[in-house]
């Protein structure tokens, strides 16, 4: 083999191992620290040598397990972030779907100013919106009495907002790839201009369409800022209920880890299942076009 070759792959191999380095070790101590007793946790104290911080918990317990849902109500922040997740993961890839094939499909004046005013938003700090959004909120609930703070579609449409610019262009992208012609020969056969989005693009366009739902799913499951302050006691999410075992009296960092742990698992296992799907379309989409 070529030495330039073999310096690259070891540079490569290097640069993966410390991206694993970064990503997997702070989950290993969450781990570790999820089968400790608080006591250990907080008691751990570098500057003592039979103190210091260990990967392997001295008395190993399940009592974080067994109690993740006593001091807190991770069940019922569980159920609300799979609520709004799903139902964020649906509308947003319904949205995205139809604006992609419309800019994709159809050539109209603005075109090309709508796709760049999209991707425009994603250049602003998260934080920007939060005052505004809790203004309409408060506004709309105001004059016309209808809820929108601390409900499941108030949420729903926050996280959608932010999650379509992202999934529209993506899903332009991949539909760019497939050819016109076969809309026009479905059209041809009688179908509509919308039986032949959802009978014959939509089919080709599975992996693209499952990297977005993807992709709206996980922001609504992690995020952490605009769920902090406009939800409540009815829609708190897990990202934001997993900072009560941590009071002014008291802090559960054993309780803490395993409730992480155990909410993590849908996540991953969604993302082991849809891999090959979500690869293959943003691999699709960012190269199609």
């Amino acid at each position: 083999m070529h030495p330039r070759r073999v310096v690259q792959r070891i540079l490569l191999y290097l640069a993966v191992g410390l991206i694993l380095l970064v990503v997997l070790v702070p989950y290993a101590w969450m781990i570790s620290g999820s089968f400790k007793e608080t006591l250990e946790l907080q008691s751990s104290d570098v500057t003592v040598a039979r103190l210091r911080p260990t990967w392997i918990p001295r008395r190993p317990t399940l009592r974080n397990y067994r109690e993740v849902n006593t001091s807190v109500p991770m069940i019922s922040y569980f159920r609300h972030s799979i609520l709004i997740s799903l139902g964020t993961m649906a509308v947003a890839t319904v949205l995205a779907l139809m604006a992609a094939y419309a800019l994709s499909r159809f050539n109209f004046r603005g075109r090309e100013t709508y796709t760049v005013s999209v991707l425009a938003t994603q250049m602003l700090p998260g934080i920007l919106f939060l005052i505004p959004y809790y203004l309409i909120f408060t506004t709309i609930s105001r004059r016309t009495g209808v809820p929108l703070r601390d409900t499941y579609w108030g949420m729903i449409f926050t996280y959608t907002s932010f999650a379509l610019p992202f999934s529209i262009v993506m899903l332009r992208s991949y539909i760019n790839g497939i050819p016109l012609e076969i809309d026009e020969q479905a059209m041809i056969d009688g179908c509509t201009r919308t039986r032949a989005l959802w009978t014959v693009i939509v089919p080709l366009a599975t992996p693209g369409i499952a990297a977005v739902a993807i992709y709206a799913f996980i922001m609504a499951w992690n995020e952490v800022l605009f769920a902090s302050v406009l939800t409540g006691r009815v829609t708190r999410t897990v990202s934001v209920g997993i900072m009560d075992y941590v009071t002014a009296t008291s802090s559960n960092w054993g309780g803490m880890m395993a409730a992480c742990i155990v909410t993590s698992i849908p996540v991953l296992i969604l993302f082991t299942a849809m891999q090959r799907y979500i690869v293959e379309g943003l691999v699709a989409g960012a190269t199609k076009g």
